[in-house]
């Protein structure tokens, strides 16, 4: 049997309206797409509770195990998530060993704990499928709904996109939806986990893009704040705290509510604004990735946010060579097939780069240059 950390656990949080999330078994990626991915037009979150069985991970994952196999992995964790920019209790980032970050899960009185100020330390970061190929086999694909992030040609984008998450109680992750209209599955492995989730369309009723730091943002052009808070992404309404003085639109918001136990996945449409709460030490496998209702605006979500931070800049040049060059404007995502970060210089990455359509992230063809990092952008990708 695994041994859990011997923190509190907690109940369910109330939430105000709360809408059950629909719990299924025995779906088709056909009845998925219908019911769940499309419906509506902008989706419906669902719970399927048959999608892990036979995973390996459901027998070994365990913090334990985690400590013993891989524990001088280094792991990023954080108080806060995802990264807000401009709070007036600045983000706190501590990176260490994965076995000492166990300890802080199993241990009292552990040296973390005397940093946290009023909430503990998520470690949501890690991506083990990049480096260690055996853990491919603790997990399987997801049968039940249609995913073109496939191993071969963007294998290292698929496994980019897959993260385990670590936590004690009390961990959360804040109210947002996922950057680049990606979908978002999340397998409970260990422990509880409470979602509550809101459709896209009800971003003006949660206040989403306003809070601490909005103004801070006036004036900076379409691409800007992405992955902090002055986005519209992400939301300051707390719906297991809520403030309806300050948000009072939120009360006019439908919160969709669910509890993952083990072995428990729940899929979250492109676009839905999610916030989770873990009630017990957790340990969630998370998958962002795009299929045939989404790939189009993925593409264009990625190209945009990244157009702004790779436009190259004019050079005085003669105007018979100005008139005829032509510039590539957008930015490739080629950096996240090869795992890398820009190391180049600004003029030779441009001359490589270019739009990705659809197409060549289909088959794998958006290759040349990196990308830059933006840890901002990469905190909003899942939970």
């Amino acid at each position: 049997p695994c041994v859990m950390a011997a923190w509190d656990t907690l109940p369910p949080f109330s939430v105000p309206g709360a809408i059950p999330i629909r719990r299924r078994s025995g779906l088709s990626p056909e009845q998925t797409h219908i019911e769940h991915v499309v419906a509506g037009g902008e989706g419906l979150p669902c719970v399927v509770t048959d999608a892990t069985v036979g995973w390996r991970a459901r027998e070994l994952w365990s913090f334990e195990f985690f400590s013993r196999e891989y524990g001088d992995d280094q792991l990023i964790a954080n108080d806060k998530a995802p990264l807000r920019r401009g709070e007036s209790t600045p983000m706190q980032t501590v990176r260490l060993p994965l076995r000492e970050y166990v300890k802080y899960l199993t241990v009292r009185d552990h040296w973390l704990s005397q940093r946290e100020h009023g909430t503990p330390f998520y470690g949501n970061s890690w991506t083990p499928f990049l480096t260690h190929e055996a853990m491919r086999d603790h997990v399987g694909r997801m049968s039940f709904v249609e995913d073109l992030v496939e191993d071969g040609p963007l294998g290292v984008l698929s496994r980019k996109l897959t993260k385990v998450f670590f936590g004690p109680p009390a961990t959360v992750t804040r109210l947002h939806h996922d950057t680049y209209s990606l979908h978002a599955w999340l397998s409970q492995v260990r422990g509880r986990k409470q979602f509550v989730l809101y459709p896209k369309s009800q971003a003006h009723l949660l206040h989403a893009g306003e809070g601490e730091c909005a103004g801070e943002c006036a004036g900076e052009g379409a691409g800007a704040g992405e992955g902090t808070c002055c986005d519209a992404a992400q939301s300051w309404f707390d719906p297991t705290a809520p403030d309806y003085r300050r948000f009072p639109r939120a009360r006019r918001a439908t919160p969709h509510v669910a509890v993952l136990e083990e072995g428990d996945t729940l899929f979250c449409p492109a676009g839905w604004f999610h916030y989770a709460i873990a009630l017990s030490p957790s340990i969630t496998l998370m998958r962002n990735f795009f299929n045939s209702a989404n790939a189009d605006r993925f593409v264009e979500g990625w190209n945009a946010a990244h157009s702004l931070q790779t436009q190259p800049q004019p050079q005085p040049q003669p105007r018979s060579q100005t008139e005829t060059q032509s510039v590539p404007t957008y930015a490739t995502p080629a950096a996240l097939e090869k795992g890398g970060h820009r190391r180049e210089g600004q003029a030779a990455h441009h001359q490589r780069r270019g739009a990705c359509s659809r197409q060549q992230w289909r088959y794998g063809r958006c290759r040349g240059g990196g990308t830059s990092h933006n840890p901002s952008c990469e905190s909003s990708l899942g939970l």
